[in-house]
């Protein structure tokens, strides 16, 4: 760590005048930081450098690029993609075949982020780690949008569920839907359904072939101030549990945020065997310990009728065998 430390401190310094970008390109060359498919991990190590700028460690040039935030209004001043494209105006049935388009490093994803930043809740913002886009499209017309990103660093309810089933260093197999987007004119049953299927079947070939590693699981969270997950319970993807409500901001996690519902769908036949295996048991013994649970309130108020009746019973014979008291004048 130390021999690490002391390259940063040198590449910082020598090149400082090149911006935080090549400072991050440099200390990834000298270092080896590499994702498995050998490219640089570039933007991670931007992130590593700002962290050690903020305990004080390195001192870096000021940013050249202001960073962007993804809040409400980033494109108000940009050009629209989106006057190019062919979105749906309306639709409750669809009469061409739906597809996905593959959006990143291309021209579509400039249409993908705009599209998130006007139609999302959440709107756009640029992702940490790894991800994949898709437009959703049925022909040529645009009728939603979805990616996939690196997982949550940790949730508790599915860290537990995947070392069950054998996943104990799960972050390099699990991949996050982190938006999911039908155009609000999009009214057709089961399409939301359809479109996660698809979807699921297409990342597993593309993260493969960009990032060289095979996802097994995806997770995806729902605010359930919001949404009730009908979507994902209809393509078959299990609820776990929940979150905690923390967001992560820098370097900190505050509590500020409604837990949200945790959903996992196994992305081969025997991933998804043993997630079924696992939350079924989970289930069965969630159902039996609240069957003796209740079972024992049951006879804990029966104990305590009876015991409360024998209390009484008590009383009464007491008072019925008992002679008061009395003084008489001779005593």
């Amino acid at each position: 760590m130390e021999d690490d430390l002391k390259v940063i401190r040198r590449v910082v310094s020598k090149y400082k005048d090149k911006g935080r970008t090549e400072i991050s390109r440099v200390v990834c060359v000298q270092l080896d930081w590499r994702q498995p498919n050998g490219w640089l991990k570039d933007r991670a190590c931007r992130e590593v450098l700002a962290r050690l700028e903020r305990m004080g460690i390195v001192s870096l040039p000021p940013r050249l690029v202001n960073t962007i935030e993804g809040s409400r209004g980033s494109y108000v001043n940009a050009v629209s993609h989106l006057d190019k494209c062919h979105l749906a105006t309306s639709a409750t049935v669809i009469s061409e075949k739906v597809r996905l388009e593959f959006s990143k490093g291309n021209e579509a994803e400039k249409i993908w982020n705009e599209l998130i930043e006007r139609f999302h809740y959440l709107g756009w913002r640029p992702a940490v780690g790894r991800c994949i886009k898709y437009l959703v499209k049925s022909g040529e017309t645009i009728i939603g949008a979805i990616s996939f990103s690196s997982p949550a660093w940790r949730i508790l309810a599915r860290d537990r569920l995947l070392e069950q089933i054998g996943l104990v260093s799960s972050h390099d197999y699990v991949i996050n839907n982190s938006r999911f987007l039908l155009l609000p004119v999009v009214q057709v049953p089961n399409l939301a359904s359809h479109v996660l299927s698809l979807s699921t079947k297409q990342v597993v070939k593309d993260w493969g072939s960009y990032y060289a590693v095979t996802p097994l699981v995806v997770e995806t969270f729902v605010d359930p101030t919001r949404y009730r997950g009908t979507c994902y319970r209809a393509a078959n993807w299990k609820e776990i549990g929940t979150t905690k409500g923390y967001a992560k901001r820098g370097a900190l996690h505050r509590n500020s945020q409604y837990p949200k519902l945790v959903f996992l769908y196994g992305l081969n036949r025997k991933t998804r065997s043993r997630l079924h295996e696992v939350t079924a048991t989970s289930n069965h013994r969630d159902s039996v310990a609240g069957a003796k649970v209740s079972s024992c309130d049951c006879a804990q108020k029966l104990d305590h009728r009876g015991h409360s009746e024998a209390h009484d019973r008590g009383r009464e014979s007491i008072r019925g065998e008992v002679t008061p008291f009395r003084l008489s004048p001779g005593d």
